[in-house]
């Protein structure tokens, strides 16, 4: 029996993966940064807590969007299949831009930020504003997405984190400018459309010239909708319950005695886990592109142990040394309540990166299959998890919130990974008896 040939190597993955991570460690630092700038305000509680409600149910609704640059990857093979994909993807985005648009201006708003998340008036004020302004970055997500899947697609990952550059730098300007023109949370949101926007026109430049070496016409007719709603559907469910776990533990942690509070700190904490934590979102378009036969895997199933341990040690050392008062005080800004608050949360950090890798590992390798539909059961159980652990963590008293969200965050994606682990499992079966 020969033996499987693989062309994925670990050198190769560490290529292709080391520009996501500087590009993902610098979105992910925009939040911070932006969490950084705010926590800066007179009324840091308010302001902290405004910008998570507003960001974490717009990007909940508008999450769906990710699956733009899948369907990049996966279909456009030639120029003529851009504009069926361009269609579906405008759809796509639509309908969270106008149920921003009720959130922002209606008293939908007022319900879903005092109501649902309990915040208090001037919480729920401040994110109704910032709701609108994050809502304008809709055409910017679809255009974003496309020209990120073509330079995915032709592995030039270095592009996206020159892009990504950008927007940092265009960030720092703009916290330091919008403040004469803003106020609160509206700051925040409108610093974070304006970095998007310069980071997509950098995108754009690089992206048309892959796009006109594309063939006029691919071998394949380009997909109809039907076939891209089969493949997106499940992915659209999977990573909306990214942003949905967030808004659910949210919700949850205004039901505490103090809810601007565990919503702060729960902004704080999600932000810096993530900052730590997301470039192992980036196993899933690793996965996606490079791997074509099972040889393939056992390369990426090597750099994902690396992954972990790098990170995970990254998350241990920042929260279980001195290193915490730096990140927390000096960096973050934050007051002693907010930073105790926030700590023991955050010593649990280290236990993402393990959850987090294999999740999207396997979530990649049942994409590059074509084999989505378990991704939607996954990202509903990650959702369902996280309400039973927000939901027994709300009753508790003296319940500490961002220990509560950070739980309920870490179960949802082991959940998932052990659910398409085992899925991944039943199709190599199925392959081997066909």
């Amino acid at each position: 029996m020969p033996v499987p040939v693989t062309s994925v190597t670990l050198g190769g993955a560490y290529r292709f993966f080391v520009p996501l991570i500087l590009m993902t460690e610098l979105n992910m630092i925009s939040k911070s940064v932006i969490n950084a700038a705010l926590a800066r305000a007179p009324d840091q509680n308010i302001t902290l807590a405004a910008f998570h409600v507003a960001f974490t149910l717009y990007f909940a609704l508008a999450s769906s969007t990710e699956v733009c640059s899948l369907l990049t990857l996966g279909y456009l093979k030639s120029k003529r299949a851009l504009w069926p994909l361009l269609r579906f993807m405008v759809v796509i985005v639509a309908v969270p831009w106008v149920v921003a648009q009720f959130l922002a201006f209606s008293p939908l708003g007022d319900w879903a930020y005092g109501e649902m998340f309990g915040a208090s008036a001037a919480v729920v004020s401040q994110a109704k504003s910032a709701t609108f302004l994050l809502s304008l970055s809709a055409p910017v997500l679809v255009i974003r997405s496309i020209c990120f899947g073509l330079i995915l697609m032709h592995q030039q990952t270095i592009f996206i984190t020159y892009a990504t550059c950008v927007r940092l730098a265009s960030l720092a300007g703009s916290l330091f400018v919008l403040p004469n023109y803003f106020e609160g949370a509206a700051i925040g949101a409108a610093a974070l459309v304006i970095c998007m926007t310069i980071e997509t026109v950098v995108a754009v430049i690089f992206a048309q010239k892959l796009f006109r070496n594309l063939p006029d016409e691919g071998v394949d007719p380009p997909p109809n909708i039907r076939r891209q709603w089969r493949f997106a559907w499940p992915l659209m469910m999977n990573t909306s319950s990214e942003m949905g776990v967030v808004t659910v533990i949210s919700i949850f942690l205004g039901m505490l005695a103090n809810p601007d509070l565990a919503l702060a700190a729960f902004n704080i904490v999600y932000g810096l886990v993530s900052l730590m934590m997301s470039p192992m979102r980036n196993l899933l378009q690793t996965a996606q592109t490079l791997v074509k036969t099972i040889a393939d895997r056992r390369p990426l199933f090597i750099f994902a142990l690396h992954l972990i341990g790098f990170f995970g040690l990254l998350g241990f050392v920042l929260f279980h040394t001195p290193a915490e008062a730096f990140v927390l005080e000096e960096a973050m800004g934050l007051r002693a309540e907010l930073k105790t608050y926030c700590l023991p949360a955050l010593k649990l950090a280290f236990l993402m990166a393990a959850a987090w890798a294999y999740s999207a590992l396997y979530r990649g390798l049942l994409a590059g299959a074509q084999n989505t539909t378990m991704l939607a059961a996954s990202g509903l159980s990650r959702i369902a998890v996280a309400i039973i652990v927000a939901g027994l963590g709300s009753v508790l008293a003296g319940s500490n919130g961002a220990v509560i969200g950070i739980i309920g965050w870490i179960a949802g994606y082991g959940l998932e990974a052990v659910l398409l682990a085992l899925q991944l499992r039943r199709l190599d079966r199925r392959s081997n008896q066909v």
